[in-house]
């Protein structure tokens, strides 16, 4: 394939639309996950392992876990966050094409919102095990030197822990900026020197410059109703407990924001989660209702007490392949197995045949991935029938025509891409859009025009996975034969 956007691991999707539900009302639910074209090596013994966090009660949410099937291997505990993981193993497999997962749940989905008096907040108790926890330096909330010498500086000779954390967030709402990180340049370390990232990065960055000045704080993942996914922070501060913290949607309520540029959507945005009033600091403290919280923390640490396997997760989302490192690993199967996970909530939830027709769509990319062409095309088309303005279903579909030499028909889908609607991953998807077009324009021998598309792309000042190098080389030298 010509240089496309991985699929390995997309978490974090901030602004797609959402199913909008009452919150005083239980949701129900269910998240499946699918394994499809199961291939064995020959003289191999195939094994699925496979970790997804289970939605667990936590301020603002009751949570009852209904039918898991198949049986889990295990309910792993995570003592630390309060999480709940159900751990499969899975061996017997010789006989199987496609394997479901699943779980139900209803969820009670509410608002927060504090009322804090900061002069009755109390001291923190720094001999104990949580405290200590929520503010030692651990990979993606590294403490650098310089992040420790900022967290000072903002805080100054303030002295009260909730003033110091709202020094910190103005300052994370006004300077950092959204962009959709690589998976590489995640953690607070990178996203603080660039001043960018998504809102798993701004809450990464606002938590560790918490812990620097020893306020303690961590990440909450959720999942929108429609199955994308989102993260806050949360503070610790007693006698109040954990109190939600949203930095990357405050940043989205300021005017200056460049996030949702168009007011309309920004008060449709507002209105499916939930939010009272266009006002970043309401995100300081409360918590709007429109979503399942799944996992709390990072490098969370899933130990398999009957099988002694161990892992440790930076998020789960709730896992899977929306994790990192993936909550799943498949030994002694070929690479043309494939799978995904994904929510259906309301009364096609534990519809099977509802949920093959959406496994085909949302395993569209994997066998993409997988060499299985006339399977992904299927997926991709039946997922523009759905949503005509999927900017990354035509990307995918661009480069299905492209490799397969319908230059004029990959342009075409290219240009769908580019005017179509991708949320928060816009940038990174059109950004190499303008690349595949001016491959195709080269290929086409239309030099003007590719080299056109590559300056595009460079002035987007997106670098996503190579693109800006990409876009410099064939700037300077036309796509060629060697290059496919």
């Amino acid at each position: 394939m010509t240089g496309r956007i991985s699929t390995f691991l997309l978490p974090f999707l901030l602004f797609l639309p959402v199913l909008s539900v009452n919150s005083a009302e239980w949701v129900k639910g269910r998240y499946w996950y699918v394994v499809d074209n199961i291939e064995n090596k020959e003289g191999e013994s195939p094994e699925i392992l496979l970790w997804v966090a289970l939605p667990l009660n936590h301020k603002g949410q009751t949570v009852k876990i209904g039918e898991i099937s198949p049986e889990p291997t295990e309910i792993i505990h995570d003592s630390i966050n309060g999480n709940k993981i159900a751990f499969w193993r899975e061996t017997s497999l010789q006989s199987k094409k496609r394997i479901f997962f699943y779980y139900d749940f209803q969820v009670l989905p509410e608002k927060v919102e504090t009322d804090i008096d900061p002069d009755k907040i109390t001291p923190y108790k720094k001999g104990d095990k949580e405290y200590k926890r929520y503010t030692l330096s651990e990979p993606w909330i590294e403490i650098t030197k310089g992040l420790r010498k900022k967290a000072k500086e903002l805080i100054g000779s303030e002295r009260n822990p909730y003033f110091q954390a709202k020094k910190i967030f103005d300052w994370v709402v006004e300077n950092m900026n959204y962009e959709y990180p690589d998976i590489k340049e995640r953690g607070a370390k990178h996203s603080f020197e660039k001043l960018k990232g998504d809102c798993g990065e701004f809450s990464v960055v606002f938590s560790a410059l918490c812990r620097a000045i020893g306020i303690p704080a961590r990440t909450v993942t959720c999942i929108w109703f429609t199955g994308s996914g989102h993260q806050w922070a949360e503070i610790l501060l007693p006698p109040y407990g954990w109190i939600p913290v949203d930095p990357s949607i405050a940043e989205l309520l300021t005017p200056d924001s460049k996030t949702i540029e168009n007011e309309e959507d920004v008060i449709k945005f507002m209105e499916s989660r939930g939010i009272p009033r266009k006002d970043p600091d309401y995100l300081f403290g409360n918590l709007y209702p429109e979503r399942l919280i799944v996992s709390i923390g990072n490098n969370i640490e899933a130990i398999s007490k009957k099988t002694d396997i161990r892992r440790t997760f930076r998020f789960m989302q709730p896992g899977g392949l929306t994790a990192f490192p993936p909550g799943i690993e498949i030994n002694g199967l070929t690479d043309k197995t494939v799978h995904t996970g994904f929510y259906i909530f309301g009364g096609k939830r534990d519809d099977f045949e509802f949920a093959k027709e959406k496994a085909e769509k949302e395993l569209a990319a994997a066998y993409l991935d997988a060499g299985l062409i006339d399977r992904a095309e299927k997926g991709f088309r039946k997922r523009i029938e759905e949503n005509p303005l999927d900017a990354m279903s035509y990307l995918n579909l661009g480069e299905i025509y492209m490799n397969r030499g319908d230059y004029s028909d990959a342009i075409r889908a290219f240009e769908k891409c580019i005017s179509g609607k991708a949320g928060s991953l816009k940038p990174v998807i059109e950004v190499w859009a303008h690349n595949l077009l001016g491959n195709c324009y080269d290929k086409k021998g239309m030099r003007a025009h590719a080299m056109k598309e590559y300056r595009k792309a460079i002035d987007m000042d997106v670098d996503y996975q190579g693109s800006l190098n990409y876009a410099k080389k064939y700037l300077s030298e036309p796509f060629g034969e060697s290059d496919e």
